[in-house]
């Protein structure tokens, strides 16, 4: 969901305060982390997934989460492949985190393609066939057939199944040794199953993961959220179908807009309703806190969220958040 075409980079002192109180909190946890319990390469493993986009910061902020990635804390990241923005930023981010993936964690790809076209209106992948061939030849050569790798694609709502299944196919040619995802937004949650028989009829290839993305509307008590009836239901309709053949069920994104007190309105929705502000900021970790136990209550335990935010529209970036802190707290003291 998380689109360059339609979100904004927030700006300012929050960005410079949050980096600020991660470095010091990142040293902090770097130097008490053998008390966590190991997490390697499984998929039932609890996991948080900081997906880093490539028209994010290149300033470093990014490396802030090295202290948790190359810890045995549940913090991994995943890394959006874009072919028409900061591409060999996203091969470099790639190759870092494999040469530094101290404890095997699982590090994801998603293969976002494009940019420059809204994800609603992305209907063919032929046009970067090439692309993507070369991509994955190059994936392959650098992590040993895909080793520690899970990869795949999200939303692309438009582009026909036998599509996306080739190039799934393809995935697994290139990569035997990853594992494939799919995640889609609610309101074409529909399209997880056709994917997977049809991949599954047509290539004998199963998905590993398929998931959902989780915005809309939540429900409001006294400064705390929770999901609405809705929600729920088309979630556990899909984690039951996920269950039933014994593969994962997963949050591809988690977002509220970031600082706005009232991001639990429409959490997808373009610009902020009420924000951003110290308050708001408190708030959106808040909600972000609900969430995930509520998920975690349902036995759900992988979980993506977005570091940074698109160049027009909707600010996600936890990254500018001056209370990340208190969240990655929350994950790792509630990971043992």
């Amino acid at each position: 969901m998380v689109d360059k075409s339609r979100r904004k980079f927030l700006e300012g002192v929050a960005a410079l305060i949050g980096a600020a109180v991660l470095g010091t909190l990142a040293y902090k946890y770097e130097t008490n982390n053998s008390s966590y319990q190991n997490y390697s390469n499984n998929l039932n493993n609890l996991q948080y997934i900081f997906w880093d986009v490539p028209w994010g910061p290149g300033n470093g902020t990014y490396k802030k989460l090295d202290p948790y990635f190359q810890s045995n804390s549940p913090i991994t990241e995943g890394v959006i492949v874009a072919f028409d923005n900061n591409y060999k930023h996203s091969l470099d981010q790639i190759l870092y985190l494999y040469e530094n993936n101290i404890n095997k964690k699982p590090i994801y790809i998603n293969l976002f393609v494009t940019a420059t076209t809204n994800r609603d209106n992305f209907t063919d992948l032929s046009p970067y066939d090439q692309n993507i061939k070369e991509f994955l030849k190059y994936l392959s050569n650098i992590t040993n057939g895909g080793e520690n790798i899970i990869i795949g694609f999200s939303e692309i709502d438009k582009a026909p199944i036998e599509q996306l299944a080739y190039y799934y196919s393809l995935m697994k040619k290139y990569l035997p040794n990853s594992n494939l995802f799919y995640y889609v937004d609610m309101g074409n949650s529909t399209r997880i199953v056709e994917l997977y028989n049809y991949l599954l009829n047509s290539y004998g290839i199963k998905l590993n993961m398929v998931g959902l993305e989780l915005y809309g509307t939540y429900n409001y008590n006294g400064g705390n959220i929770s999901m609405s009836e809705d929600m729920i239901s088309a979630i556990m309709q899909y984690k039951q179908f996920a269950d039933k053949n014994n593969i994962k069920f997963f949050i591809g994104e988690l977002g509220f807009r970031n600082g706005d007190l009232e991001g639990y309105i429409d959490s997808g929705g373009l610009g902020y309703w009420n924000g951003p502000s110290e308050q708001g900021y408190q708030a959106t970790i808040k909600y972000y806190e609900n969430i995930i136990n509520q998920l975690h209550e349902m036995d759900i335990n992988t979980i993506g969220i977005y570091n940074w935010n698109g160049s027009n529209g909707d600010p996600f970036g936890l990254w500018n958040n001056p209370y990340i802190n208190n969240l990655i707290n929350y994950m790792i003291n509630n990971s043992n």
